[in-house]
C-alpha cells in the first residue's frame, strides 16, 4: 500500500476546496476565508469552495450566496437563493426563487459571465445542465422531464415504483447522456437509461433484491453508488461487494469483480464502506471497522486499475473515539487531490495528508496554524 502520511489537522474548518488549498473556518464567532494565501473576515464561512476552470466560488449557507473570486480578487457576488449543480458545468449556477404568497419554489439556470437566465422562464422543477440538455425533477412527484430553453416540457418519465411500499421511488443522480441515451440512478439502486428523444426507459437495472423477479430490470449484484466516467463514457458502481465499470454507450459490463477476489486483505480491513467519490482512476470512501460500535474512523482508496485498495488508514483513533464519541460523517467524504487528501471529521477538524510525508501532525487553533498545510504562504490579511 501507498504511504500517506497526517501533516496537519486544522481545527473548526467550515469548507475546503482542495484543487487549490483554499478553506474557510469559524473562530470566535467570526467567519474566515483563506483563498490565494490571503485571508478574509466574514459575517460567516463560506460552506462550500469549489474550482471551476480558473476560478474560485464560495457558498455561504445563510442566504444562498455564491462568491467568485479570481486568485484572491472578489470579481462578483450572486445573492441569494443560488447553488450548485450536483456536478461541475462549468459558468452555470442554479437559481431558486420562492412565491411569497404560496412558498412554491422555482428555479432557473444562471450565466456567471453576465448574470442572464438560461431559460425563457423559471420552472418549479430542480434542475439539471447534461451537456445542452436541460433536465427538470419534481422531488415531490417523483417525475423526471426534459425541458428546452422556453422552459416547456418535452416529455416525463415517473419514477418507478417501490415494490414494498408502493411510493415511488427517488432520484439519487442524473449520472450522463451518451449515445441518445440519458443515465439515471435511483435511491433503491436502480440504473436507468431513458431514450433522450421519448423519455422510455432502453435499459433498466437493479440491485434491489425486490427487483430480483421483477422482468423488467437485469439484476446485479453489488450496486450502491453511481459515478459517470466522462472521459471514456463509463458508469462505476462501488459497493462492500466490490466493482461494476459499464459501457454507458453500449450497455455492457466491462468489468465486474468482487473485493474479496482481488484483494482479500483489503476487504478485511474494514466491515462497511460509505461516502464514496470518484477521482479519476480512484475510488476514496470512510469506512467501519469490524467489531466496532456504529460509526466510522477509517477512510480509504481503491485504485481501479491495480484492482486493489492502496491506501487505508484510521483518522480518528479508537481511543478518540470511544472517549469522544467523534468519528467520521459522510456529508464530509475524504478528497483527493494530487498528493494530498482532505477530510474533515464530526468535530469540524480539517485532517490532511500527503503521500509519503514525514512530518508529524499537529493540532493548533485556527490563529496559530501555519499555512504551510493548505495555503503556499502564511495568508495575508485581506480588506
Amino acid at each position: 500500500m501507498i504511504a500517506y502520511k497526517e501533516i496537519a489537522q486544522i481545527k473548526n474548518v467550515k469548507g475546503v476546496n482542495p484543487v487549490t488549498g483554499d478553506y474557510s473556518y469559524e473562530e470566535n464567532g467570526r467567519g474566515y476565508l483563506c483563498i490565494d494565501g490571503v485571508l478574509f473576515e466574514k459575517e460567516e464561512p463560506p460552506l462550500d469552495i469549489v474550482s471551476v476552470g480558473e476560478y474560485v466560488y464560495a457558498w455561504y449557507g445563510r442566504y444562498g450566496t455564491i462568491e467568485i473570486y479570481s486568485g484572491h480578487t472578489l470579481l462578483k457576488v450572486f445573492e441569494r437563493e443560488v447553488h450548485f449543480f450536483d456536478r461541475n458545468v462549468g459558468p452555470y449556477i442554479r437559481h431558486q426563487v420562492r412565491d411569497p404568497k404560496t412558498f412554491e419554489a422555482s428555479e432557473n439556470i444562471l450565466s456567471v459571465s453576465d448574470g442572464q437566465p438560461l431559460l425563457a422562464q423559471n420552472v418549479p422543477y430542480r434542475l439539471y445542465k447534461i451537456g445542452e440538455e436541460i433536465i427538470g425533477y419534481k422531488i415531490f412527484e417523483c417525475k423526471l422531464s426534459r425541458l428546452n430553453y422556453s422552459g416547456e416540457v418535452l416529455w416525463t418519465f415517473d419514477l418507478p415504483l417501490r415494490p414494498r411500499s408502493g411510493e415511488p421511488d427517488n432520484l439519487d443522480k442524473v449520472l450522463g447522456l451518451t449515445h441518445g441515451m440519458l443515465w439515471i440512478c435511483t435511491r433503491l439502486s436502480r440504473l436507468i437509461a431513458l431514450d433522450l428523444e421519448t423519455g422510455k426507459p432502453i435499459h433498466q437495472l437493479s440491485s434491489a433484491a425486490s427487483d430480483k423477479t421483477n422482468p423488467a430490470y437485469t439484476y446485479v449484484r453489488g450496486f450502491a453508488y453511481f459515478f459517470f466516467r466522462e472521459a471514456d463514457k463509463a458508469i462505476i458502481t462501488i459497493s462492500n461487494w466490490g466493482i461494476h465499470i459499464l459501457n454507458a454507450t453500449t450497455a455492457e459490463f466491462i468489468e465486474s469483480y468482487e473485493f474479496s477476489e482481488v484483494d482479500s486483505s483489503g476487504r478485511e480491513a474494514f466491515e462497511f464502506l460509505d461516502a464514496a467519490r470518484l477521482y479519476g482512476d480512484c475510488l476514496t470512501f470512510i469506512a467501519q471497522r469490524h467489531r466496532e460500535a456504529d460509526g466510522y474512523r477509517c477512510a480509504g482508496i481503491f485504485d481501479l486499475k491495480a484492482r486493489q485498495f492502496i491506501w487505508i488508514g484510521d483518522i480518528i483513533s479508537l481511543e478518540e473515539k470511544m472517549s469522544t464519541g467523534n468519528h467520521l460523517i459522510a456529508q464530509f467524504p475524504l478528497q483527493m487531490e494530487g498528493n494530498r487528501l482532505y477530510i474533515k471529521d464530526a468535530e469540524n477538524t480539517l485532517h490532511i495528508y500527503q503521500k509519503e510525508w514525514r512530518l508529524k501532525a499537529q493540532v493548533r487553533p485556527q490563529s496559530e496554524a501555519t499555512a504551510s498545510a493548505v495555503c503556499a504562504t502564511t495568508p495575508t490579511v485581506g480588506r
